[in-house]
């Protein structure tokens, strides 16, 4: 017990050294913000601090990528192809950077290879850079978008279309009913956007040799939002690969294959949105040739631009979009609630989800868990007019292979040197850390987990938006 306790607060400590020094260091940030070259404005129109958007940003992107109450696709003052400039380029490209300087974190394994009795192995990297994304969006014609987000992966040497898709919108009736079709983020108007995160996502280092359907020994886990993660151990999806527990998927995944709608047909407080997609963790085609369905309603009681609230709740329904460790296909649903609340320079913002995996099969019943629960609470604040401090607790109360799962809580901060709304906004270095608070086995599992990282941290290089402004 004193040794958790030390542990604890030595940890602590260092995370707030660490913090405070962030806090000074130099502004070197090379944001592109293509949109707001494109309409002549500030980023800070559309953003609180950039990637989270403002009750106007939401509203552009929902009116794909048109000014809120216009259809012209921002064709005001546009060339004709033949007068088209190099600089007019600028007004549908961006470039985005993102490289984790320096990772470290400990995790208590006791006699590593090679190392005298006792040692407790320590691990740092230096990753820099590590991804790089290109974008291209805005509108070809009057009610049509379209959003690409071409990435390349240094680390694993792959390059991939993250999103790419096609919106036509205002069909019927304006606000009516907008059309996206192609790879998308499906909770892009949910309360809590899985894309649009101040903490970025720092993954979980697992043991190498992970053969297919068979569970990977996980050294460090991963740091996301509890709330949009998997929460099972032991699911793969149709190549047999393990699907990380701490991964955002379903409705929360960052990118997935379908065809979606949303509309404000009601009014200016309730926001529809419906959707189907070729499943969970597909990419280009669909190899069960089921879909999954989904669907959201959000309600916005306070839409100023000082102060804003909002509301949301959406049902997931899976069509044997997922396997177990018995090589056969289940149904993975997940159902969630969602708030978020700006006032002025504070942002707060709550999500809760239950997961739950219909008809257990009999290959695994016995020493499967069906359900999964979790949740995510945090804070986005200005403490200084050149300092936004971001905080989020998670807690993932883990389902799944009863002789895997392990549950976890983490506590993450991150300070980032940016402007305020009422200046340009440039993002800058900065840190991210999470402490996982707390691992233990869940519903009354009496098991031994395995050790938890003490902390993790990555200190980024500067990087544009999520989307091009």
């Amino acid at each position: 017990m004193l040794r958790r306790i030390f542990i604890l607060t030595v940890g602590t400590g260092i995370l707030i050294l660490i913090a405070l020094s962030c806090l000074v260091l130099p502004n070197k940030a090379q944001a592109i913000p293509a949109f707001a070259r494109k309409y002549d404005v500030n980023c800070t129109a559309c953003h609180m601090a950039p990637p989270v958007l403002n009750t106007f940003g939401q509203r552009f992107l929902e009116n794909g990528y048109q000014l809120p109450g216009t259809e012209d696709g921002g064709f005001t003052g546009k060339k004709k192809l033949g007068d088209v400039t190099l600089d007019d380029v600028g007004k549908y490209l961006a470039f985005r950077l993102v490289g984790n300087a320096v990772r470290n974190w400990s995790f208590q394994q006791q006699n590593p290879a090679g190392a005298d009795a006792g040692v407790v192995e320590n691990k740092t990297e230096f990753t820099f850079p590590e991804n790089f994304v290109l974008f291209a969006g805005g509108t070809v014609a009057k009610n049509v978008g379209f959003m690409v987000e071409l990435g390349h992966d240094v680390v694993a040497g792959e390059t991939d279309v993250e999103r790419g898709f096609v919106s036509f919108n205002n069909l019927g009736a304006h606000n009516l009913a907008h059309v996206r079709i192609g790879k998308f983020d499906p909770s892009a108007f949910y309360s809590v956007v899985t894309i649009r995160q101040q903490l970025n996502d720092i993954g979980e280092s697992t043991s190498s040799g992970c053969t297919p359907y068979a569970s990977c020994s996980l050294n460090r886990v991963g740091l996301g939002p509890g709330a949009f993660a998997t929460k099972f151990y032991g699911l793969y999806d149709r190549s047999g690969s393990a699907i990380s527990p701490f991964a955002s998927t379903l409705y929360n995944s960052g990118g997935e294959m379908g065809i979606d709608v949303h509309g404000r047909p009601f009014g200016d407080s309730f926001l529809y949105q419906v959707g189907v997609l070729n499943g969970a963790n597909e990419n280009f085609g669909d190899t069960n040739k089921g879909k999954d369905v989904y669907a959201m309603l959000r309600y916005d009681y306070a839409k100023s631009d000082y102060f804003a609230v909002n509301f949301s709740g959406f049902i997931y329904q899976g069509n044997s979009n997922v396997q177990v460790q018995s090589h056969q296909d289940v149904n993975w649903n997940r159902y969630g609630i969602s708030t978020r609340a700006t006032y002025k320079m504070v942002d707060l913002y709550a999500a809760y989800s239950i997961d739950r995996i219909n008809k257990v099969p009999t290959g695994v019943i016995g020493n499967f868990d069906a359900t999964a629960t979790g949740e995510t609470i945090g804070m986005d604040t200005y403490v200084t007019n050149s300092t936004l401090l971001s905080l989020r607790y998670d807690n993932i109360d883990a389902g799944g292979m009863m002789d895997q799962r392990t549950s976890a809580s983490f506590i993450g901060a991150k300070p980032n040197s940016t402007s305020a709304p009422t200046l340009p906004s440039l993002p800058a270095m900065t840190l991210t850390c999470g402490k996982p608070m707390e691992a233990r086995p869940p519903r009354g599992i009496f098991e031994t987990p395995f050790p938890p990282a003490s902390i993790s941290c990555s200190k980024e290089a500067p990087y544009a938006s999520p989307s091009p402004c």
